[in-house]
């Protein structure tokens, strides 16, 4: 069985156009698309900045103006303080409030006046702050010698949570006192609030401790509670003006802007949840990610079509290679596409008729060479029996025993007849043997009957074929390199039979002569095997030679001679071929 040359998958090619015409455009555009999310993050986060940026300036704007207001009352106060000295009551207050209109009325709670005595002006009763509060008030306020200054949030009795703007008063170097305004939070609260019309973006006004002055918060309770800390450790850091900040409670991510507002550094904060923002942004992520999902199973499908589309004729190209390496030279590529693969296709087969072409002129030739050199061998054993038998009658008239020479002479004429008769290259069994006879005549003559011959072949044997002047050449070699050396008489026995398989026959030739040593009898084999005919020491193989190859010619290396021999005992020839009836050069 051959084995099969498989390769690696991923050496093949059809990994390969799958990698290309799918993995890589799948990664070139899940990085695009990474690249494209994410720059549309950062333009969604820009613009949600530049949003909160303009609410924080409409604040600012705002707040801005209330405290321009309220610097211009204090200032307006201050002065009727200075000319009226500290006779002026509530009354009083509201109606220099109204006489010039300050749209910042509506967010004052109360406005009062502290005297350096600690005197409230005009008094509420029970319901003004204690003296240590009122202290307090004072003490900051001259402290911070500003314009206007802010304290609180704080807790009042009265106002709950109360913040307060006051500024001294003064007469000339000295002070005179404190005006205190207390700010109505809730409507300035409210005020704030109708900036924002945003129902996700979230605003604080801190002061300068980081307390929350003004609130407008737009989220539960549970969020703002674990938002508030993380948001005043982001403020400490004054560098701090926009970014991000992760509540780990919540797994939220928040965007905060701050910006200062020209009041005793309070900071104005503006947050907003990100997923507020970017939700379609997520709801689009998660869109493309079903779509890139889809769509690469849609391209891993056709990738694996197309990939299975070019490897499909690949397959059976290397398929069809395989059998015309095992010998099948029949094997054609078949397709029906009309693309490069037909053009190889077209290409392979023409090279196999070529190949075919040329095995088949190469057959011819053989055919042709083996004719000639059947022929060849032929005329090369025909000289050689001439020769011997003319040194047979030579020895007879050295030995004086010219009345032998006529048998001599009509079996040579006899044996010459059957040689050169055109009848065929093959000739029965019989035939064979009756030409044999002519010769064993011959040698007998020339030996005085020092050897006789025992024939043991089978009636069916005798009708079969067999290459004409087989055994002459082997009964030769018997008699002069084993009988002729040997003392007493020789036994040459000639046997054979089909063999049990019924397509070959065994004959053989064996002698009791003087036998061949090992040594020899290899060498003798291998020059039996060898193409160029060269003499064995001692032996004259060219009767052995020329059969062995006229027989591998005609059926090949598996048939032929055999030679098994001991010293002193003798020598077998076997000899081996298909089953072949006469004047027929094929197999039956």
């Amino acid at each position: 069985m051959v084995k099969r040359n498989i390769l690696p998958f991923f050496n093949q090619i059809r990994f390969k156009i799958f990698l290309i015409s799918s993995i890589l455009p799948l990664t070139a555009a899940l990085t695009l698309g990474f690249i494209v999310f994410h720059y549309s993050i950062t333009i969604i986060t820009n613009n949600e900045y530049e949003r909160i940026q303009m609410l924080a300036k409409r604040t600012d704007d705002q707040l801005n103006q209330y405290l321009y207001d309220m610097r211009m009352a204090f200032s307006l106060l201050s002065s009727d303080i200075v000319r009226n000295g500290s006779t002026l009551t509530h009354a009083d207050i509201v109606k220099v409030l109204e006489q010039y209109k300050f749209g910042s009325a509506s967010f004052w709670q109360e406005v009062y006046y502290i005297s350096n005595d600690l005197t409230k002006y005009p008094s509420l009763g029970t319901k003004d702050p204690p003296q240590n509060k009122l202290k307090q008030i004072v003490d900051e306020t001259v402290q911070d010698n500003t314009n206007l200054f802010s304290i609180g949030p704080y807790l009042d009795a009265a106002k709950g949570l109360t913040f307060s703007l006051s500024r001294m008063v003064r007469i000339g170097a000295d002070i005179n006192g404190v005006l205190v305004a207390d700010v109505n939070l809730s409507n300035l609260n409210d005020s704030i609030a109708k900036i924002n019309f945003d129902r996700h973006i979230s605003m604080i006004l801190y002061n300068k401790q980081y307390d929350p002055v003004l609130t407008d918060i737009k989220m539960t309770s549970d969020k703002y509670s674990h938002l508030m800390p993380v948001l005043k450790a982001w403020l400490q850091d004054k560098e701090h003006t926009r970014g991000f900040i992760e509540v780990k409670e919540t797994h939220t991510r928040y965007l905060v802007t701050r910006s200062f507002i020209g009041f005793n550094d309070f900071s104005l904060v503006y947050f907003v949840d990100e997923n507020s923002f970017l939700s379609k942004v997520n709801d689009l992520r998660s869109f493309a990610s079903y779509l890139a999902i889809i769509c690469s199973l849609v391209m891993i499908v056709l990738s694996l079509h197309l990939s299975g589309y070019i490897n499909k004729p690949i397959t059976k190209m290397i398929r069809d290679m395989e059998k015309v390496k095992r010998g099948n030279l029949q094997t054609r590529i078949q397709f029906s596409r009309n693309d490069e693969f037909l053009t190889l296709s077209n290409s392979f087969n023409d090279m196999l008729n070529q190949i075919e072409t040329l095995i088949e002129e190469k057959s011819q030739v053989e055919v042709m060479k083996k004719q000639f050199e059947l022929k060849a061998l032929q005329a090369q054993i025909n000289p050689h029996f001439l020769y011997n038998t003319l040194n047979s009658i030579n020895a007879l008239l050295d030995l004086k025993r010219t009345e032998q020479i006529p048998v001599i002479v009509h079996s040579l004429v006899r044996l010459f007849q059957y040689t050169m008769d055109k009848q065929g290259e093959w000739v029965p069994v019989e035939t064979e043997l009756t030409g044999l006879q002519y010769y064993v005549e011959l040698q007998q003559i020339r030996y005085a009957n020092k050897f006789r011959v025992e024939y043991h072949l089978s009636e069916e044997l005798l009708k079969l074929g067999i290459l004409k002047l087989t055994l002459q050449p082997i009964v030769e070699n018997c008699i002069f390199h084993g009988i002729k050396g040997k003392r007493k008489q020789g036994i040459i026995k000639i046997g054979g039979d089909v063999l049990p398989d019924r397509s070959s026959v065994m004959l053989y030739i064996e002698d009791n002569g003087v036998g061949i040593p090992p040594e020899r009898i290899i060498t003798l084999l291998e020059q039996v095997d060898q193409t160029t005919l060269t003499k064995l020491a001692g032996y004259n193989s060219i009767g052995l030679k020329n059969v062995h190859d006229r027989l591998q010619l005609h059926f090949g290396p598996e048939f032929g001679l055999k030679i098994r021999s001991e010293v002193n005992k003798g020598t077998r020839v076997e000899i081996h071929y298909p089953v072949v009836f006469p004047n027929r050069s094929e197999r039956e």
